[in-house]
Parts: C-alpha cells; sequence; structure tokens
C-alpha cells in the first residue's frame, strides 16, 4: 500500500499572504480522501495547519 497526496485544486492565496491547498489522499493511485491545509492564522507562512482531514470509511484500516 503506497499513500500519496494529490493536489485536487489550485493553491489559494489570500491579500494578506495567508495560503491553502486541498489534496486528494490517495491509496495505489486511488482517491480514498482529502486532505485540506493551510498558513497557521497565529504563526502565518511559518506554520501550517491541517483544517480538514477524512479518509472514506470502506478504506480504512486496510494497510
Amino acid at each position: 500500500m503506497t499513500t500519496t497526496l494529490r493536489p485536487s485544486g489550485p493553491l489559494q492565496q489570500g491579500a494578506d499572504g495567508a495560503r491553502a491547498r486541498s489534496y486528494d489522499v490517495c491509496d495505489n493511485g486511488s482517491p480514498v480522501g482529502a486532505v485540506s491545509i493551510s498558513t497557521d492564522d497565529a504563526f502565518g507562512a511559518s506554520a501550517g495547519v491541517v483544517r480538514s482531514l477524512s479518509v472514506d470509511e470502506a478504506r480504512r484500516r486496510r494497510g
């Protein structure tokens, strides 16, 4: 089992310099979930935050 992240959309950049991006979570090339990350409001571009993470129920605990 190989787990990879593939961008699912363009990099979003706010007027204040904040950045965010969404990714597909893939298992052996097949999408099994999603993750969204962004820069941290308090620390700026030097730190990131996982805003959301989901893996399809049927695809969990396979590896």
